[in-house]
């Protein structure tokens, strides 16, 4: 992993003193309050080309360090206490009901520990447990500038990274915790609640037509399905509302590369016969997910769909390999016939090689950017250019794509990339944060005057596509 400034050479480092006297009365200008006094915090949205970072007190970045991720923490402290006997009879063994709790304690305690570092802008902290992972993450932290490596200075991506790497080495290095997910019920929630939607589309996408309409429609469920918040009770009544009428929405995808998308999937002079999605959330997005899948393969654009999943729990919604397998099963053994039928469809794929899970990258929960990849993990590098086309759900994936930096927005993704093609890419989020790339001229001004927070709203997204066929000649 390499440092912060070197993420990607396009991109500025965060505001810092030059050692020039009057350095201290410019920033002064735009300290509002103690806080941002003593936690250097610069009241101004994120400069152009600037990784994205809290310190920017007028950037989504800041204000998810504010108001969500300490959140986050509490949630899972306030959901840890409620649940103690549950977990304790589910982790421990009988003999060791007292230990268990005693270590459940002491889990709690951490993890108040970790939210007082993130809101007093703490350092991050080395890992010194089992964690596989643990080397690559203390020579990343080890090589961050100074100034670079608390909770608002750093780049916002490397802080969540890092905040939700921390929290699941709690319990990976417990003794009876090991295997305990903090975001399983959440996840399961997601699904169960949204099981109206699921036979909706389990009943309409038994007979689809092999043409661009209709593959388009199933890009735009994927898509809007990306916009589900996990804790948002109201999103199976979003859900409804798109399958009722999925063109009520078009105005607000405000880049679609279907169609370059449709002709790459088509294209029978290709070698290669595999698609890869690297996966976003679990839940009713994960099922929108299998859906595309079935019909790739059906068509006969792809002879399987390899399943990217994270390593381990994190961001609240990841999915994983349990939330893969438990999806597979919940559906497979679902109450209703239909549901259970094509549950079973999708658990034949898997067993039959036709939906395959990838094996455990713990690239995808590391702190690097995508452009990274072919240097720290070249196995997996080498493994998707073996693909026809990469799928890349939500938004973080989006992010780590563009280096987690605050580009011009009509600027050229390629340039954006930093040099990552592996094969063909698509894009598929819901804009949540700043970093965007590739739209029209004009497109994101508009949108700013109509609606200044847009980037932030969750209601608008993009399909985009990449063609990786030029730079390799395939």
């Amino acid at each position: 992993m390499d440092p912060e400034g070197e993420e990607n050479p396009s991109a500025v480092a965060p505001v810092q003193a030059t050692g020039n006297k009057n350095d201290g009365q410019n920033l002064a200008k735009v300290f509002k309050t103690d806080f941002d006094a003593k936690y250097n915090i610069v009241d101004i949205q994120t400069p152009l080309n600037a990784f994205m970072s809290g310190q920017y007190k007028r950037s989504y970045a800041y204000s998810t360090l504010q108001n969500e991720l300490p959140v986050v923490l509490t949630k899972v402290i306030d959901s840890i206490t409620k649940d103690k006997n549950e977990l304790v009879t589910q982790f421990a063994p009988n003999n060791f009901v007292q230990n268990s709790r005693e270590e459940l304690k002491i889990i709690i305690g951490l993890i108040s520990r970790l939210k007082y570092e993130l809101q007093t802008d703490k350092p991050f902290q080395q890992f010194n447990g089992d964690e596989p992972d643990r080397e690559q993450w203390n020579n990343f932290i080890t090589h961050l500038p100074e100034d670079g490596r608390t909770f608002y200075r750093a780049c916002w991506m490397h802080t969540q990274s890092y905040m939700y790497r921390k929290l699941y080495s709690f319990v990976e290095n417990s003794i009876f915790l090991k295997e305990f997910d903090f975001f399983a019920k959440i996840k399961e929630h997601s699904l169960t609640r949204s099981q109206d939607a699921i036979l909706s589309l389990s009943k309409y996408t038994r007979r689809t037509e092999n043409n661009l309409d209709m593959f388009s429609e199933l890009l735009k469920y994927n898509l809007w399905s990306n916009r589900n918040d996990l804790e948002d009770n109201d999103a199976h009544i979003f859900n409804m509302q798109v399958l009722e009428d999925f063109t009520t929405l078009d105005d607000c995808i405000i880049a679609n590369n279907a169609t370059d998308i449709w002709n790459c999937l088509c294209n029978k002079k290709s070698d290669r016969h595999q698609v890869d999605i690297v996966l976003d959330s679990a839940g009713y997005e994960l099922f929108n997910d299998f859906l595309l899948a079935e019909y790739i393969i059906e068509k006969g654009m792809a002879d399987k769909v390899c399943f990217h999943v994270k390593a381990h729990p994190g961001f609240v919604s990841n999915a994983t390999a349990r939330d893969f397998h438990f999806t597979l099963e919940y559906l497979s053994n679902h109450a209703d016939y239909i549901i259970s039928l094509l549950g079973q469809k999708f658990l034949e794929f898997y067993k039959e090689g036709k939906f395959e899970l990838a094996a455990t990258s713990y690239f995808w929960t590391s702190s690097n950017a995508f452009h990274r990849m072919r240097s720290l993990e070249p196995e997996l590098y080498t493994n998707l250019q073996r693909s026809k086309l990469i799928i890349f759900k939500g938004d973080l994936n989006y992010r780590k794509l563009l280096s987690d930096v605050c580009w011009e927005s009509s600027q050229d993704i390629k340039t954006c990339l930093g040099g990552f093609i592996p094969s063909n890419l698509c894009a598929l989020r819901i804009i949540k944060s700043e970093v965007i790339c590739g739209l029209r001229a004009g497109v994101c001004d508009d949108l700013l005057k109509q609606e200044p927070q847009w980037m932030s709203s969750c209601s608008y997204g993009l399909i985009q596509y990449v063609d990786g066929s030029r730079e390799y000649g395939y």
